[in-house]
């Protein structure tokens, strides 16, 4: 496999490369992984449990309120977890020249 800008065979994985830097190396933050999203899953289930808990109570609108924060606070979660799984995935396949630095 040859570099697409520069044709150096030179080529290795980018996980692998960061791996094997040194910690004090400055390169080990220009190449890192993608910043981790945690999953909040569990808090999205408590506000929309909640919310309901609070529409049997007898105060409707609060509740679904509450309930619907829960749902959309969950979704937009998932979604960020989802960008997340996907950067990781692109960044574990990425390909680094080593004579060009050039990533693909």
């Amino acid at each position: 496999m040859l570099c697409p800008t520069c044709s150096s065979p030179n080529i290795q994985k980018l996980d692998l490369f960061w791996k094997a830097l040194p910690a004090e190396s400055p390169l080990r933050g220009k190449y890192a992984p993608p910043a981790e999203v945690a999953s909040q899953a569990l808090i999205a289930l408590v506000a929309t449990l909640a919310g309901i808990g609070v529409m049997v109570s007898g105060a409707v609108l609060l509740g679904l309120l509450v309930a619907v924060g829960g749902m959309v606070f969950g979704a937009v979660n998932h979604a960020g977890v989802e960008r997340y799984r996907g950067e990781l995935a692109d960044w574990a396949a990425a390909k680094l020249c080593l004579a060009c630095e050039g990533l693909f």
